[in-house]
Parts: structure tokens; sequence; C-alpha cells
């Protein structure tokens, strides 16, 4: 029997699109439902991430046409990893595979009847990885090879040039939602799973409207998110650091005594005083900003507080109006 899908759409400010989105992620769910990939069961669960414009209200309108349109309205706007966990939590009991793909339709969505095929083949985790970013302008990609490059280098495992398109049946949906910690990394997450996961290579396609919510300064918050859940290495570095700059110290004093004992006639000088202090200090600074993000990190997890708050919902409508005339 084929299993019961649930595309999930986190979105936020998406009037321009989201209408386009529907139809067309509707449509492969029915091409899919036609080559016996998945169950006419299928359906689309779009999560509405505190949007300030008409998104859930043309949102609704989806839905009024097509029963299978459902979705889930934040109080606010909680971020793309809380509002894709708050998708997977509403879906998990009603399907028995989920891909998580952008509202924006610039993610392949033909590439779906892949994911599928991989998971039937045996895989529990499907990744959608982009082929290139010949789409993408020179900054963007800079600041994407940037983000990769620091990832690993901070013992992140993570796969260069996914970005949360991928399917996930139940059971790796089970194991996703039972991490209880507030600050969760999706993308390295699914690689601590150890379940059968594979990879599928798709094309990127412009992007019809708006513009992208990923600007340098989220790229960089986001960095950061990934970088304090799930590495610890900045904090070693900075032992390694201080351990550094105590022998760049060391050799200093011995510079200044063996100028002063043997060559003679050093006058002190501003240099050799003020640069070893600025120098210090400003190690100890950037040590301190460190640890601050690492004990923030803490303090959120300490707190508890819940990570999406749930404003209003589309539920599912009765089989004999689940589909438009």
């Amino acid at each position: 029997m084929p299993p019961t899908l649930a595309v999930i759409v986190p979105c936020f400010n998406e009037q321009d699109s989201i209408e386009l989105a529907c139809t067309s992620l509707l449509v492969q769910i029915d091409r899919m439902v036609e080559a016996g990939l998945v169950s006419r069961e299928s359906f689309l669960f779009v999560v509405d991430d505190g949007s300030r414009d008409a998104t859930w209200q043309l949102l609704t309108a989806a839905r009024q046409k097509d029963g299978r349109v459902r979705g889930l309205r934040l109080s606010r706007n909680f971020g793309h990893q809380p509002a894709l966990l708050a998708g997977l939590s509403s879906v998990y009991q009603d399907a028995d595979i989920s891909i998580s793909i952008d509202a924006d339709l610039q993610q392949e969505p033909e590439a779906m009847a892949r994911f599928v095929e991989a998971h039937r083949d045996g895989a529990n985790i499907v990744l959608g990885v982009r082929r290139d970013r010949n789409s993408d302008g020179a900054g963007k990609k800079a600041s994407a090879r940037t983000f990769y490059w620091l990832m690993r280098a901070m013992g992140v495992d993570v796969v260069p040039n996914h970005a949360d398109y991928r399917l996930l049946d139940k059971r790796a949906m089970h194991a996703l939602l039972s991490f209880p910690e507030t600050n969760l990394f999706i993308r390295g997450i699914c690689s601590l799973l150890g379940f059968d996961t594979r990879q599928v290579m798709f094309d990127v396609k412009e992007r019809q409207f708006g513009s992208t919510k990923y600007s340098l300064r989220r790229m960089l918050r986001f960095a950061i998110y990934a970088i304090t859940s799930f590495s610890t290495v900045p904090l070693r570095a900075i032992s390694i650091v201080g351990f550094a700059c105590f022998l760049v110290s060391l050799g200093m004093v011995a510079f200044i005594a063996w100028s002063t004992l043997v060559v003679g006639g050093t006058a002190p000088g501003w240099a050799s005083t003020t640069i070893p202090i600025y120098f210090l200090a400003g190690i100890q600074l950037l040590s301190i900003g460190v640890v601050g993000e690492y004990i923030a990190k803490i303090y959120s997890t300490v707190q508890n507080r819940p990570r999406w708050i749930e404003w209003e919902r589309l539920e599912a409508l009765p089989p004999d109006r689940s589909q438009s005339a």
C-alpha cells in the first residue's frame, strides 16, 4: 500500500507566492498518486510563521478550493527551524512520510517523486542537494561557501548545498521530534540519527515572486545558531588562543630582556607597552563573547519555553470534501 505523504511548507510573508505554491505542490501530489507512489490521503501542510501580510487569508481560500490543504498559523515569527518542527509535529500522526520544501518553489518540486522512490528503496531520510549555484549572485555564492566551510571547520556534520529540502519517514520523524532541546538545528540532527540516508540532486529555479528571506545578516545568525547548537570547537579554541598568547608574551619578554641586557641602550617605547595590552584585551573580549553565546543557549534551554505557539489551525476536511470538484 502506498504511504501517505505530507508536504510541509514553512512560510513567512509569502502572499505573492502562496497560491502558486499550493497549486503546484498539489499537482505534484496528484502525479505521485497516479503513479502509485503515494496514497490518495496525501496532503499539503503549510505553516504560517507569523506572517504580517495576507498569507494566512490566501491559505484559507486555497483550503476552500481543495480540502487537502491544511495549515497552522503561529502567534508570531519564531523562525524557520521552529516552524518546520511545528509542521512535523502536526503531521506525524497522519502521515507515513513527510517532505519539507520552501514556499518560493525554487527547490525543484518535481524532485519529490525521486525522494519517494528512494524511500521505497529503503531510505529513512532523503536529502535534496542542489546541483550547482549558477542561479546565485557572487555574494550569495561566497556566503554559502563560507557557511559550509565554517560548519566543517567547527565539526558540524552537514551536507553542502542541502537546505531543509528532505524526506523523513515516520521512524525518522519520531526520532527527530524526541530531541527536547529548544535550539534544534535540524540539518545537524538528521546526521546524528544514524538512519539510512540517501541524497537526491535537484536543480534550483529562479524565484518568481518576492525576494529571499535569507539576507547576509540572517545567514550569519543562522551560522551562529548552528555552531553553538552542535559544536564545542569555539570553546576549545579559546584555550588554544590563550595558550598561544601566553607563548607570544613569553617571546616578547625574552626579546625585551635580550635587547636590554645584550644589545643595550634600548629606550622603552609606546608600542612595546600598548600592543600587548590591546592584543590581550581583544582576545579576552572575544573569549567572553564566545562563552556568552553558549551561556545564552544554556539560559534558553533551562527556561524550557515552548518552541512555537499555535494561534490558528486549518484542520482536515471530511473525505467527501477533501478535493475540489
